[in-house]
């Protein structure tokens, strides 16, 4: 697991695509959230 999440954001399975979709279209409240966190935390670590 630990290898997927220093890979390269650019290259690999579309992660960030999927997740997006999913929020987008989910009444998954959790994981919109948990996407949300995720992207701010990347996003401020410069990641």
């Amino acid at each position: 697991m630990g290898s997927q999440l220093m890979g390269d954001p650019r290259v690999g399975s579309g992660f960030w695509d999927d997740a997006t979709r999913y929020a987008a279209a989910s009444n998954d409240e959790s994981f919109v959230d948990e996407v949300a966190y995720m992207m701010v935390t990347l996003h401020r670590t410069g990641n």
